[in-house]
């Protein structure tokens, strides 16, 4: 009998919550614009310049400066040096 109770209770309450998708009918908005896809760009930019920009909660700034090292000093320099890893070291 119990199991009756609680498979009844259960079905009436999925019932009365499945009509809660969008209570404040959001769905029902549009989003529109009021700039266009040039203006934006052009803040963009205007904001990098400035070093406005910061991303993630941390507001860490973007690093646009190009890397003064090649490729291949890079690689030898990651070769050259020794990590670790976990338990094991690689060399």
């Amino acid at each position: 009998m119990k199991a009756v109770i609680t498979l009844a209770a259960l079905l009436v309450s999925t019932a009365a919550l499945a009509n809660d998708i969008d209570p404040n009918g959001f769905e029902k908005e549009h989003f529109v614009s009021s700039a266009s896809r040039a203006d934006v760009k052009r803040d963009l930019q205007v904001a990098q310049m400035n070093g406005q920009l910061s991303f993630g909660e941390q507001g860490i700034k973007v690093i646009a400066e190009p890397s003064a090292k090649t490729r291949a000093q890079v690689a030898a320099e990651a070769r050259d040096s020794k990590h670790t890893y976990g338990e094991a070291s690689v060399e």
